[in-house]
C-alpha cells in the first residue's frame, strides 16, 4: 500500500520493486546523497597483490557509497563488445514468429525470449517497454563445461537443457556463448577482487562460486515519446536479484539510480566501461553494508537502446550468511540462507503467468526448491 501524502508539506515518494513487495521512498527535502557513479581503472585486476588490493579498496568505497561503478580497462576488447551489440541488433530484428520459438513459457527454467511488454515492475504502467532474451548457467549445455569445471557429472534430476534458443538463428546461440565465456571469466575476477575488499583472502568465495547461477539478458528498448512522465518506463525501479551485476551499455543514455534521497542520477553510457551493481545477495552477505541499489531505465532520447547485463550469484547450493567482518557491534540483519531456495521464492513471484508458477501455485513456498526449474 502506497503511503499516505502530507499534504501540509507535500512530500513526496518513489516507488520500486523489492523483492517481491512494492517499496516507497521518501523524497528529502535536504539531499545528501550521492550524485554521480564513481569509476574504477581495473587495468591491474592481474597485477600484483597491492595492485589487486588498491582496486578492492575503490570498489569496496563506491560499493559502500552507492553500491554502483563503472569499471575500465578490463581487457575485453572493444572489436569484441561492438561485435555483441550487432548481434543484438540482428536478433531483435527478426521476425517475431522467429523469436517465439524460443519464447520463455516454453522453458521450465524460464529462460529465453520475452516480447514487448511481458513483464510489468511497475504495477501502475501497461508493462515494461522493452523485449528481452534471458540464457545463464545450464549443467547440460557443452559449452558450459559443467563436468570440467566442477569434477562432477550433471544431476540426475536435470533431464532437459535450462536454456532454449530459436531453431532457425543457430547464429544467436553461438554469439551469446563467445561473450558469456569473455565476460564470466572477468566477473569472477571481481569475486575474488571483493574478497579483498573486506581483507579476506581472495580465494574466500571460491566455494560458493564453483558453478554460479548465472544469468545474461540482452534488452532492446524501442523509441519512445520524449517525456517527463515517469511511468513512461523500459523497465520499472528494482533493486537486481543477483549477487553482482555487470552492464553492457550502447551509447543511448537512459540508466538511472535511486540515491539515498530518493532522487534519481543518470548512469550514462562510457564508452569502454561496465556499469556494475551490487545484488540483493551481496546486500546480504555484506549485512547491508553495500546496497542493492535501486535503479530504472526511461528512454527519453527518442532513440533505440541495447543494452546486455550479466547476473552473477552463488551456486544454487551455496549457502550464505552475513561475514563476521561486516556485523557492526555483532549485529547480523540477515539470517543465513540457501542460495537456491530464496532463487526460487523470488523468480516465481515475478513471472506469475509462467506454467512454472502455475505449476506450483498451490504449493507452499516453504517446499520450494531450485529442482522445481530443471524437471
Amino acid at each position: 500500500m502506497a503511503p499516505e501524502l502530507d499534504d501540509k508539506t507535500s512530500t513526496k515518494y518513489v516507488y520500486f520493486h523489492s523483492g517481491s513487495e512494492a517499496t516507497y521512498r521518501k523524497v528529502s527535502e535536504k539531499p545528501t546523497g550521492f550524485t554521480s557513479i564513481p569509476t574504477v581503472d581495473v587495468s591491474k585486476i592481474d597485477g600484483s597483490l597491492e595492485q589487486r588490493k588498491a582496486i578492492a579498496a575503490e570498489i569496496r568505497g563506491a560499493c559502500e557509497e552507492c553500491g554502483f561503478f563503472y569499471i575500465k580497462n578490463h581487457a575485453i576488447p572493444q572489436e569484441e563488445v561492438d561485435e555483441v551489440f550487432g548481434l543484438l541488433k540482428r536478433f531483435f530484428a527478426l521476425d517475431t514468429d522467429v523469436k517465439m520459438d524460443a519464447h520463455v513459457q516454453k522453458n521450465p527454467a524460464i529462460r529465453g525470449y520475452e516480447p514487448m511488454l511481458e513483464t510489468r515492475l511497475d504495477p501502475r504502467t501497461q508493462g515494461d517497454v522493452k523485449e528481452a532474451f534471458t540464457m545463464g548457467d545450464c549443467y547440460l549445455e557443452p559449452e558450459q563445461d559443467y563436468a570440467g569445471k566442477t569434477g562432477l557429472q550433471p544431476p540426475a534430476y536435470v533431464t532437459r537443457p535450462q536454456n532454449i534458443w530459436p531453431g532457425e538463428a543457430p547464429w544467436w546461440r553461438e554469439g551469446l556463448y563467445k561473450y558469456y565465456n569473455a565476460v564470466l571469466p572477468l566477473a569472477m575476477k571481481l569475486v575474488r577482487i571483493l574478497a579483498l575488499a573486506f581483507e579476506l583472502e581472495e580465494t574466500a568465495f571460491d566455494d560458493i562460486f564453483r558453478f554460479p547461477i548465472t544469468g545474461m539478458r540482452p534488452l532492446h528498448y524501442p523509441p519512445t515519446p520524449i517525456t517527463e512522465n515517469a511511468n513512461n518506463v523500459g523497465l520499472g525501479a528494482h533493486a537486481d536479484f543477483s549477487w553482482l551485476t555487470l552492464v553492457l551499455q550502447d551509447s543511448v543514455s537512459a540508466l538511472e539510480v535511486l540515491n539515498q534521497d530518493g532522487m534519481w542520477v543518470d548512469a550514462p553510457p562510457q564508452k569502454g566501461t561496465f556499469v556494475c551493481n551490487v545484488g540483493q545477495y551481496l546486500e546480504r552477505h555484506t549485512n547491508g553494508t553495500f546496497p542493492a541499489t535501486v535503479h530504472r531505465v526511461r528512454n527519453k532520447t527518442a532513440q533505440e537502446r541495447y543494452s546486455l547485463p550479466f547476473f552473477l550469484t552463488p551456486d544454487a547450493d551455496a549457502e550464505i550468511e552475513p561475514l563476521e567482518c561486516c556485523k557492526a557491534d555483532g549485529e547480523q540483519k540477515y539470517e543465513k540462507i540457501n542460495v537456491g531456495d530464496l532463487y526460487i521464492r523470488r523468480i516465481l513471484p515475478a513471472r506469475r503467468k509462467h506454467p512454472t508458477s502455475i505449476r506450483y501455485l498451490d504449493v507452499p513456498q516453504e517446499e520450494w526448491s531450485y529442482k522445481m526449474l530443471l524437471s
